[in-house]
């Protein structure tokens, strides 16, 4: 962790620059839902990601995710900690193999799909294109709540245009899942906050959000995207500020 409080704080919004592990145990906020992007792959598959594909035209594909990735230990280990520490819903978008692990951990209520409509095309040719990604949906044991009635869990939303973060997602995507998962003035913390995707959604629809980003890099992109003017759409009251010295003090 850096720093003696939060990098980038607003009346809806707290950004905080350090490793998700090292930080959420230290968070002082009552959590109610968890919406993230962990990275994708274990540490070895993100160091040589296309480095050694070669598309149809002979030519090598570029590296396209310049971070690292997680152990599939480290995945499990982190998801049982946020289930147990959110009062409601733990949502990922993750690759269906990471939403396999957590079903294995006993931790997966519901396995979602975002059907990407202008997702990539398979680069190489040689095999189908993915299309989609999971959206892995996760609750402590007991009572559940979400406002989406009986409708599916699939999502249909194109990608994001660039953000200067390789792997940002829709805004639309994340706010039609905190409009599914949570209510206004809860808490929501995405512990993997990149370019501050979640953050922004939340503050639209009246959400108090707290993110945590392991690159001061991402830190300052959703530093400078909060920090424009996003007009709540709801008429509740201004959420209290988070104190500063709670949590590096």
């Amino acid at each position: 962790m850096s720093g003696l409080g939060p990098y980038y704080q607003d009346p809806w919004c707290t950004v905080y620059h350090g490793a998700a592990e090292a930080v959420i145990p230290l968070l002082t906020r009552q959590i109610d839902v968890v919406l993230t992007d962990p990275p994708y792959g274990p540490l070895e598959t993100h160091a040589k990601h296309l480095s050694t594909v070669r598309l149809r035209n002979g030519e090598p594909a570029r590296q396209v995710l310049p971070f690292a990735g997680i152990s599939p230990d480290a995945l499990v280990a982190l998801a049982t900690c946020l289930v147990q520490t959110a009062r409601r819903w733990v949502i990922f978008s993750c690759e269906w193999k990471h939403a396999h692990l957590l079903d294995q951990a006993g931790l997966l209520v519901r396995l979602g799909i975002w059907r990407k409509r202008n997702g990539a095309p398979q680069f190489t040719g040689d095999r189908p294109g993915m299309g989609w990604e999971a959206i892995a949906i996760c609750h402590r044991p007991g009572a559940k709540r979400w406002n989406g009635g009986g409708k599916h869990a699939f999502w249909d939303f194109p990608t994001m245009p660039e953000t200067g973060h390789p792997t940002a997602k829709p805004v639309a995507l994340y706010a039609e899942l905190l409009r599914d998962f949570s209510d206004p003035n809860e808490v929501v913390l995405d512990p993997f906050m990149g370019s501050g995707t979640v953050l922004v959604a939340s503050k639209n629809l009246g959400r108090t959000s707290i993110g945590i980003e392991i690159e001061e890099r991402y830190c300052e992109m959703a530093a400078r995207r909060l920090a424009q003017e996003v007009l709540p759409l709801h008429s509740a009251p201004r959420p209290v500020p988070i104190p500063q010295a709670t949590l590096f003090g």
